[in-house]
């Protein structure tokens, strides 16, 4: 028997390309945020991106982007488009990594795969911090004012956010929450004012036309909701971006679950022992919950094959349990999910469900015990 040709060992990975030319896009986004003018050069994961991506394209046959304004520019094509073979990268066909301009979802994805460091740092310091101050105080109630405050409010206007900070369980972390908040950008700003989202509580932002505005959010539940205009003039602050995809949008999912269980006279608890999990339910042989807003289930797999949360001992169930807009999106979401990661599957420790897997089996028990 003739082995197969191997690939070249000099050959890149396409899947740790994908990811650092993701990591790379959050990198410029998050030095072009402020509305100054980009100086050169590019952040190295993007130039690093654009020679492994050229390898490939030259090993493939196919058109490589000859520069890092080319790459950018085949970053806001779905990859179906891509002339360079993606097989193996965790992608969708119809996903892309920029849209009018802005990191997606999957940009976010993908980016955490590989380590967006920077982001990933100044989220888990911040929320550390908050933590221990709250552990300090013994204050669980302002961890959780400082979660739902994130979830809810993902903009702000100036002045509320100075009125919220005034309430006794949010003051004690009243430099974290700014610490959580940038100015909304120059592009949020038209005729005056400032739009937000009435689905999400976001920012709406200009299409290339500056005559329609689209929510930033690809996970909202109402994009096409109009919310409250802001005055420019009396400021408005948005969440930073790594927050706004990891911590907002799978928090919009475990305030609605938390909402529906206690409808059914369940004890429930959100962020228990300073976010030991999402939720907890049931007072007596607890049942533990993670989660999770990611949009693609095979990239989740991945992250969940590096780190599954930890199960305490007394919890009788374990699950991960993905939102309905994720499971909207992909019918076939937790079978997917489950296939990939053999850890999530019936019979572990830990089950993958939808929500409305997990608020059914809550409703079955209460039904039972009762």
């Amino acid at each position: 028997m003739i082995d197969a040709p191997s690939d070249p060992s000099w050959l890149p990975i396409p899947r740790v390309a994908v990811a650092q030319l993701a990591s790379g896009i959050l990198e410029y986004a998050q030095q072009t945020a402020s509305g100054d003018a980009f100086r050169l050069p590019y952040p190295a994961n993007l130039q690093l991106a654009l020679d492994r991506l050229t390898l490939l394209a030259w090993h493939q046959g196919a058109p490589a982007p000859a520069s890092v304004v080319e790459l950018l520019q085949l970053a806001q094509e779905p990859f179906s488009d891509w002339k360079i073979d993606l097989t193996g990268t965790d992608v969708d066909p119809d996903e892309a990594l920029l849209i009018y301009g802005r990191p997606t979802a999957a940009c976010e994805e993908l980016g955490s795969l590989r380590g967006d460091v920077e982001g990933e740092i100044r989220e888990n310091a911040l929320l550390r911090a908050v933590m221990d101050k709250s552990r300090a105080h013994n204050a669980p109630q302002s961890y959780i004012a400082f979660r739902e405050l994130l979830i809810r409010q993902p903009a702000i206007a100036a002045m509320e956010l100075d009125a919220r900070l005034a309430d006794p369980d949010l003051a004690l972390l009243a430099d974290e929450v700014r610490q959580a908040y940038v100015e909304a950008p120059p592009e949020a700003m038209a005729d005056g004012v400032i739009r937000t989202c009435g689905g999400c509580s976001g920012l709406r932002l200009p299409l290339d036309d500056d005559r329609t505005w689209v929510c930033e959010d690809e996970t909202c539940p109402a994009p096409g909701t109009t919310g409250t205009d802001h005055p420019a003039s009396e400021g408005v602050w948005w969440l930073r971006r790594e927050l706004r995809t990891f911590i907002t949008a799978p928090g919009r999912a475990e305030l609605r679950i938390a909402d529906a269980i206690g409808k059914l006279g369940v004890s429930v608890a959100l962020w228990p022992d300073f976010d030991a999990c999402d939720i907890a339910v049931f007072a007596e042989r607890p049942w533990v919950a993670d989660i999770k807003a990611w949009r693609n289930p095979v990239r989740l797999a991945r992250r969940l094959r590096e780190r599954l949360f930890t199960v305490s001992p007394e919890a009788e169930r374990a699950y991960v349990v993905i939102g309905q807009e994720q499971v909207k999106a992909h019918p076939r979401y937790v079978a997917r999910l489950r296939k990939a990661c053999p850890q999530v599957r019936p019979g572990q420790r830990i089950v993958a469900v939808s929500e409305a897997e997990f608020i059914g089996a809550v409703k079955r028990r209460v039904e039972a015990e009762a």
